[in-house]
C-alpha cells in the first residue's frame, strides 16, 4: 500500500522556521482539506521574514505624481467651446478667452500658445469642431505641455470621445505625455488618480447630452401641438419672430422662375447654367449652381406657401443621423401658412414635369377639358406624364361644371359606389297577361 508523508512546520529556536516531514502514514489516514494550504502559508510566512535585500542595492522612490502646479517651463493651451451663436455665448466665450489669458500671463512658468475656440458648435462629437481638431493635432506634435479647459463637457460630451482623446494626449508620445487640466472639476488627467473621477464627469456629461436631446424633442412636440412651426430663412423668404415667413421678392423671382422655366420644358442643367450665367444668387450668396440645388428650391413646399413641420428627424444625437419622419415622432402639415411665391398648381406641374425626366420635350402642353356633349368632363392625357395624382386631375376636369351640375355628378357618383339609394324602387317589371284572341 502506497503511502504518504505528512509535514509538519516547527519554529526553531533560533527564530528561524524549518519544514519538518512526518513518519509516512498509510495513503487512506484521513488529513484535513486545507492541511495543505496551511504548508503554503507557513513557506510564504518563512520567506518574508528571512528574506533580506543585498547590501549593495539601493532603493530609489518614484517620482511625486504630477500635478498642474508642477515646476518646469510649460507650453500651454486652452480650449474654449460655446453650443450656440447667441450674444449670451459670444459674452461667455470673450469672458474665458480673457480670464485664461490673464492667468496663463500671471503664472512664472507658462506660456500661451494659442486659444483654440469653437463658437457654435455642439459638444457631441469632435468630427465638426475644426479648433479642437486642430488643437489635437497640435498636441500630437508636441507643441504643447498643458491643455487648460473650463470642464470636462465643454471639452466633449461624448463619454467614448472625450476618453479617447485624453487618453490619445498621454500615449502618442510617451516621452512628451499632454495633460489636461479641467478647472471646474479640478481634474489633472496626468494624474493616475484622476482615471476614475474624469470617468464619473466624462458620464455626467454624456448623460447631461442625452436629456439635453430629450428636452429639445419635447420641445419641438409642444411647439408643433400649439402651432409654433419652427421656421428657417430660405431663398425667398425671411422669418420674423413670431415664426411667419415674409416674401424677398428679388429671390422670389428666382425661385418663380426655376418653377415656370421646368414647366415649358428647360431640364434642371439648362436652369442651373442659366442661374449661374446670370449669376442670381443663392441664399449664402453663391453664385454657382447646380442641377440639385434647382431641384431642391422646387421640391421644399414652402415655395408654394404650404408648411411641413418635421420632415425630417435626428435618430442619434452622437451621430447627428438624420432620417426622414415616417410617423415616428410628431409632425404638422399647414396648407396655407404663408403666402407662395407660384401657386400649388404650378409647382405640381413643375414636379409633374421633373418626374416624367424627358418624355414630356416642350414642357407641359395645354390640357383641353372638353366642355359639353357625352364626354363633357373629359380630358385626354399624355402616356409619359408622371407626378399628377388624380386629385389634381378630377380639379382640372371639374371646372367645366357649374355647382348643380358637379353636385348632381357627386350624387351619383355615391349611388355607384353604394353610399345613396336612387329613387328607383325597383327594378322588376310587370308583365301585363295576354288576353286571348277574339
Amino acid at each position: 500500500m502506497e503511502t504518504e508523508k505528512n509535514i509538519e512546520v516547527v519554529n526553531a529556536s533560533d527564530d528561524s522556521t524549518e519544514v519538518i516531514v512526518a513518519p509516512q502514514q498509510p495513503a487512506s489516514t484521513w488529513r484535513p482539506q486545507d492541511a495543505d494550504r496551511e504548508i503554503i502559508k507557513a513557506n510564504i510566512r518563512r520567506r518574508v521574514w528571512t528574506s533580506n535585500a543585498s547590501p549593495k542595492a539601493q532603493f530609489i522612490p518614484a517620482k511625486p505624481l504630477p500635478t498642474v502646479q508642477d515646476d518646469g517651463q510649460k507650453t500651454v493651451a486652452v480650449y474654449a467651446r460655446v453650443s450656440t451663436k447667441s450674444t449670451e455665448q459670444v459674452s461667455s466665450i470673450e469672458n474665458q478667452t480673457r480670464y485664461y489669458t490673464e492667468k496663463v500671463e500671471k503664472t512664472p512658468n507658462w506660456d500661451m500658445l494659442e486659444i483654440y475656440s469653437d463658437e457654435g458648435i455642439s459638444g457631441v462629437s469632435i468630427k465638426k469642431r475644426p479648433a479642437f481638431l486642430r488643437m489635437i493635432k497640435d498636441a500630437t506634435e508636441k507643441k504643447m505641455d498643458l491643455i487648460l479647459c473650463a470642464s470636462v463637457s465643454r471639452f466633449a460630451r461624448n463619454m467614448s470621445e472625450c476618453l479617447d482623446q485624453i487618453q490619445l494626449l498621454k500615449t502618442k508620445n510617451p516621452s512628451h505625455p499632454v495633460g489636461v487640466y479641467f478647472e471646474t472639476e479640478n481634474i489633472y488627467t496626468l494624474d493616475p488618480r484622476s482615471s476614475d473621477q474624469l470617468q464619473i464627469h466624462a458620464m455626467l456629461a454624456d448623460w447631461e447630452s442625452a436629456n439635453k436631446s430629450r428636452r429639445m424633442i419635447l420641445s419641438y412636440d409642444q411647439r408643433i401641438s400649439t402651432g409654433q412651426y419652427p421656421v428657417l430663412d430660405l431663398l425667398g423668404y425671411r422669418h420674423t419672430e413670431d415664426g411667419q415667413l415674409v416674401m424677398v421678392k428679388d429671390e422670389a423671382i428666382t425661385c418663380r422662375f426655376i418653377f415656370l422655366a421646368c414647366v415649358v420644358g428647360y431640364t434642371l442643367d439648362e436652369i442651373a447654367a442659366i442661374l449661374t450665367e446670370k449669376e442670381r444668387p443663392t441664399l449664402r450668396g453663391n453664385t454657382e449652381w447646380t442641377p440639385a440645388m434647382v431641384r431642391n428650391i422646387m421640391m421644399n413646399e414652402r415655395r408654394w406657401g404650404h408648411l411641413e413641420a418635421r420632415k425630417s428627424i435626428v435618430i442619434d444625437h452622437k451621430s447627428k443621423k438624420v432620417t426622414k419622419n415616417n410617423n415616428t415622432r410628431d409632425s404638422a402639415y399647414d396648407p396655407e401658412h404663408h403666402e407662395g411665391i407660384v401657386t400649388f398648381e404650378i409647382a405640381k406641374a413643375a414636379h409633374m414635369v421633373v418626374a416624367s425626366g424627358r418624355a414630356l420635350k416642350g414642357g407641359i402642353h395645354d390640357l383641353n377639358v372638353i366642355s359639353e356633349g357625352a364626354l363633357k368632363g373629359f380630358l385626354s392625357v399624355c402616356p409619359s406624364w408622371e407626378g399628377m395624382d388624380c386629385q389634381v386631375l378630377q380639379d382640372i376636369c371639374t371646372d367645366v361644371y357649374d355647382d348643380d351640375e358637379y353636385a348632381e355628378l357627386l350624387y351619383k357618383a355615391s349611388i355607384l359606389r353604394g353610399e345613396e339609394h336612387s329613387n328607383v324602387e325597383s327594378l322588376a317589371y310587370a308583365v301585363a297577361e295576354r288576353q286571348p284572341d277574339r
